[in-house]
């Protein structure tokens, strides 16, 4: 119900930035309506970063969801390899588990900040999010060349 209910909250401030900009719009065009230019200008910083900071929050928990799914299906995977492990193997499975925990750790301290921090940060939070999405990304082609070249 959760998931729906910030799907609503993100219509709702959609279909409220939405009617802001055409009142701005007519605002600019209307001589009658000019007063509300700035109001208006306002409205829409304060809903635009009502937007960032709920969009940023599910990308904060979609991330830390991948993250740990990730790790938990290594981990699951080679236990279930029914080849013995050689050294080098288990030693790259460990580095690759470590820089995902690592990326988690980050992830789940900067999606702890609270409200006041959330909505200040809202746009050097959406350039973090690509970062670490990026990082895993390489993470992964790192560990994928990293286990191609171990020979039995």
């Amino acid at each position: 119900m959760a998931a729906k209910t910030g799907s609503r909250h993100l219509e709702i401030v959609d279909a409220a930035l939405l009617g802001a900009k055409v009142v701005k719009d007519a605002s600019e065009v209307v001589p009658v309506l000019a007063p509300l230019k700035g109001t208006v200008g306002i409205v829409i910083t304060i809903l635009e970063t009502i937007r960032g900071v709920k969009t940023n929050k599910e990308d904060w928990a979609t991330l830390g969801k991948h993250l740990s799914i990730q790790i938990k299906g290594v981990q699951e995977d080679l236990s279930r390899c029914p080849i013995p492990h050689s050294t080098t193997l288990l030693l790259a499975v460990n580095r690759y588990e470590q820089k995902l925990e690592d990326i988690l750790a980050r992830v789940r301290l900067s999606a702890s900040c609270g409200w006041v921090e959330r909505h200040w940060r809202y746009r050097t939070d959406k350039e973090e999010i690509v970062e670490l999405n990026r990082d895993m990304e390489i993470t992964w082609k790192d560990f994928m060349v990293c286990i191609s070249t171990i020979r039995e």
